[in-house]
């Protein structure tokens, strides 16, 4: 009789540990099993179809099969929260045969938009006071993409705050001008030509901007409830939900949009 429980005993081990064995490297870091609990559907459609499809949700963000067994017992005393943040680590991005030579091979060229990007000044500097992280670019949903830059993310930073016929670090910064003679009220004009002359981009191009990209304090109640009198701490705000939880930026900032917005009535000769 001792023996027969001895041995019932180690067969229940041995499927236990099969079982978690199971739930923790299989079904907890399938995807499609994310979804099932998470309110991702469209993110996970956008990582079906981008450069990262063959890379599962758990290679990047940080979820522990303990963290979803608590998660369980919130959504069984109705204080779970479907739509979860989870952070993924810059050393996840930057980890060797993923993104190692980012900071060396830095530079990057957005060529339908002429715009020249390097990550490293961007990575291991202070901008507009925040230290950045992978995600604060890298995180908006570009269709038919998955952790792609969307062009507002770069908008509101290079623009917030900033009268809209300006850049915050002026437009040679992002992009060069045209080159190539443009025809603009049926007359040419070349782009080079003004700029040797002296012109500055802003006679031309009155208003390069439009919006302001705040916060209204109502956005708060999205996460806090009836909790704003840190709304005016910018630093704070920005330390703990830039740098601590990589919110991101477009989850709190109206958007502001960037382009010929209102060019003069006439051109520079």
């Amino acid at each position: 009789m001792k023996t027969k429980t001895i041995v019932v005993a180690l067969a229940a081990c041995v499927i236990g540990i099969g079982l978690a064995s199971y739930l923790g490297k299989v079904s907890f870091e399938n995807p499609k099993t994310c979804s099932s609990c998470h309110f991702i559907e469209p993110y996970y459609k956008k990582w079906q179809t981008s450069t990262h499809k063959m890379v599962p949700c758990m290679k990047c963000h940080v979820y522990s099969p303990g963290r979803a067994l608590a998660g369980q017992f919130l959504f069984l005393a109705g204080a779970y929260n479907p739509r979860p943040l989870s952070n993924v680590p810059d050393q996840n991005c930057l980890a060797s045969d993923c993104h190692d030579k980012r900071l060396i091979e830095s530079k990057a060229t957005i060529a339908k938009r002429g715009i020249s990007f390097d990550h490293k000044p961007h990575f291991t500097e202070m901008k507009r006071g925040m230290r950045l992280h992978c995600r604060s670019c890298h995180s908006d949903i570009v269709q038919g993409e998955h952790l792609k830059v969307s062009m507002n993310v770069c908008y509101l930073c290079h623009f917030k705050g900033v009268a809209h016929d300006q850049a915050q670090n002026g437009c040679p910064s992002c992009h060069a001008a045209p080159t190539r003679e443009i025809t603009y009220q049926g007359k040419p004009f070349s782009h080079p030509e003004a700029l040797k002359a002296g012109h500055k981009c802003a006679e031309c191009h009155v208003e390069i901007t439009r919006g302001d990209g705040v916060v209204p304090p109502e956005k708060c109640y999205f996460c806090h409830v009836d909790r704003v009198e840190k709304y005016k701490d910018v630093k704070l705000v920005h330390d703990k939900h830039v740098g601590d939880k990589q919110i991101d930026c477009l989850y709190c900032h109206t958007r502001i949009e960037h382009g010929k917005i209102k060019m003069a009535a006439e051109l520079p000769k």
